[in-house]
């Protein structure tokens, strides 16, 4: 599967949102923590692994296994969430995957204006439960070749760059459209949503970025991530 915008444009997401900071929404009428228990909706990941060649492709084995990840540490944690609600993200609920991939580019402050999908919806009236969480994963692997040779273009595109730039007072002439700021073999965004099933809103959106960078499979690095993202909801 090749989106090669797609993947730029969510590494460049990924670095705008480490550098402001995590952001927060949440309907001043919801007092999240007097919610008895919450719908969890299965995480979705979308994970894109750079080869050795510096081109980025979706991951379906590295996307399965930040989700495994995600679910297994919050089944072992004290969040008051159902039994994980399976998804058919690739099926009758593609929907809310497609709804879950515009979240990076989400203003928190107007998440109440998000549309829930059909789907996500039906989801909620067969569980009985008023309120669903959803969490989506969005990061990159960097292969470490690939990270390497990187890092020379990096090096080589600035010297030229500086050289260019001190004879002509033009800067960025070798590859301006290239993004040489990703510092990191990996990284990853989480960004979870509640959906209030009876008005059909979102009354809660945040987003968490690493201040370090953070592997999208690595357990330590997702329950960190995890525990900033849902503190809302630590019982």
């Amino acid at each position: 599967m090749k989106n090669y915008k797609h993947l730029l444009f969510g590494i460049a997401t990924l670095l705008l949102a480490a550098a402001c900071g995590p952001s927060r929404y949440t309907n001043s009428s919801v007092s999240l923590a007097s919610v008895p228990e919450y719908a969890f909706i299965e995480p979705y990941s979308y994970i894109v692994l750079y080869g050795d060649d510096g081109k980025g492709y979706y991951n379906e084995a590295s996307s399965a296994t930040a989700t495994r990840t995600i679910s297994n540490i919050i089944n072992s944690e004290r969040f008051p969430f159902s039994d994980m609600i399976p998804a058919d993200y690739d099926g009758e609920n593609e929907d809310i995957k497609n709804w879950m991939r515009t979240f990076p580019n989400v203003d928190p402050s107007k998440a109440d204006r998000l549309r829930v999908p059909k789907s996500l919806r039906k989801m909620l009236d067969k569980s009985g439960l008023r309120y669903g969480i959803v969490i989506y994963s969005y990061g990159y692997v960097q292969t470490k070749a690939g990270y390497q040779r990187e890092k020379v273009e990096k090096a080589a595109s600035k010297l030229i760059d500086g050289a260019i730039e001190k004879l002509t007072g033009i800067s960025g002439l070798t590859n301006p459209s290239k993004n040489y700021s990703v510092d990191s073999p990996y990284g990853n965004v989480l960004y979870c949503a509640v959906i209030d099933g009876e008005t059909d809103r979102v009354v809660h959106f945040v987003n968490e970025t690493p201040t370090f960078a953070s592997h999208p499979e690595e357990n330590s690095y997702v329950s960190e991530l995890l525990h900033k993202l849902l503190k809302e909801f630590v019982r």
